[in-house]
């Protein structure tokens, strides 16, 4: 295990910068605002702040004074609880994130072990140069690391893909894995159901759900097919990257995150061109998939469904298909990007369902 620091050269923010303010802006339809994709004043108006306002070096300096370390490949912030007695807790981020969204709950987490690693492709985590890295390889990755970390017995919980990497550590380590914590379902882990067998819950669910895949799933199909070809683009045009990742954070989330974390989650994905190799999650995951089967390790669910394209709220019967839940929260606010959205209300959830699960003897803060 090696500490690690982060420090970018000059000479890539200096490039970076001057190619955001070299854009070739494309035109948009008058009035259509978001209806076809990134609205243009929008971007315009960020990439002028990533450009010309926003500290890379500040951001470089808050993250370096956290304890960050590398181990076969895989880098990571861990942060050990005040009374030397934390509950271990592995917590994966999804796409197009990074460990970024769970900075603004380790103040929240004191009572934990937290462990937050950057799946592989992601930022300081390179991919390995091969096919196959699914749900089940990342979470047998993050089993040795967290062995390797002296914990036989943790918690595990996540967000996007990091909800499919958490769901299989339970499915495959269940001795070690003493509960997960989920704030989104991973669709390739949905209940697989006859239609005559559905309720009337379950069904208007689907077809919110079936109408978000008609407006939001196209990414969705390029980056399992051909990730490498739009990856050309975005590696090369720091704008192009803002326009394709920012209409996520936009769409998916209740409230825009700020322009910092936005420009932040940008600047890492780019000064370490890491877009294409993130993408190939989907192609990995669409060609090696794995069959789903029943978790029995204790669930807890946050319900955060308050996107700005709606995709609906799963009712709690539907996932318990397939889940052993044993704590559902359904939240007022926050989207899919739950972790930056809304930090100390899964700080509490987590902290509740923990503590249920741990002996009496521990204490979770």
């Amino acid at each position: 295990m090696e500490p690690f620091r982060i420090h970018v050269a000059d000479e890539v923010l200096d490039d970076l910068r001057a190619r955001l303010r070299h854009t070739r802006w494309p035109d948009q339809v008058p009035g259509i605002g978001w209806g076809q994709g990134t609205e243009l004043d929008w971007l315009r108006r960020l990439v002028s702040y990533w450009a010309n306002e926003f500290d890379w070096r500040a951001c470089e300096r808050k993250l370096n004074a956290l304890n960050q370390f590398t181990l076969d490949g895989i880098h990571f912030v861990h942060q050990r609880a005040a009374s030397g007695r934390g509950v271990p807790l592995i917590l994966t981020h999804g796409w197009p994130s990074s460990f970024l969204d769970y900075l603004d709950m380790l103040p929240m987490l004191e009572g934990f072990d937290v462990v937050l690693p950057s799946l592989p492709g992601y930022g300081f985590s390179p991919r390995p140069p091969e096919v196959g890295i699914n749900y089940r390889y990342v979470s047998e990755r993050w089993h040795r690391l967290m062995t390797e970390l002296g914990y036989s017995r943790y918690g595990a919980g996540g967000n996007d893909f990091g909800s499919g990497v958490s769901t299989f550590l339970a499915v495959d380590h269940p001795e070690s894995v003493m509960g997960i914590h989920l704030t989104t379902l991973e669709s390739d882990l949905a209940p697989k159901v006859d239609e005559a067998e559905l309720s009337d819950k379950e069904r208007s669910y689907l077809a919110v759900s079936r109408g978000w895949d008609v407006t939001e799933r196209g990414y969705s199909a390029i980056q399992s097919t051909k990730p490498q070809t739009v990856g050309y683009g975005l590696n090369d045009s720091p704008a192009g990257l803002a326009a394709y990742l920012g209409e996520k954070w936009h769409s998916w989330s209740g409230v825009t995150p700020t322009d910092d974390f936005l420009c932040a989650t940008f600047t890492l994905y780019w000064v370490t061109q890491s877009i294409t190799s993130s993408m190939r999650d989907y192609w990995d995951n669409l060609r090696y998939p794995i069959e789903p089967t029943y978790v029995g390790t204790p669930t807890a669910f946050g319900v955060f469904a308050h996107h700005t394209v709606p995709e609906g709220e799963p009712p709690r019967a539907y996932l318990e298909r397939v889940y052993n839940i044993q704590r559902w929260t359904v939240f007022p606010r926050g989207g899919h990007f739950a972790p930056i959205e809304e930090p100390a209300a899964i700080a509490r959830d987590l902290a509740a369902f923990f503590r249920e699960l741990s002996s009496g003897h521990r204490t979770i803060g």
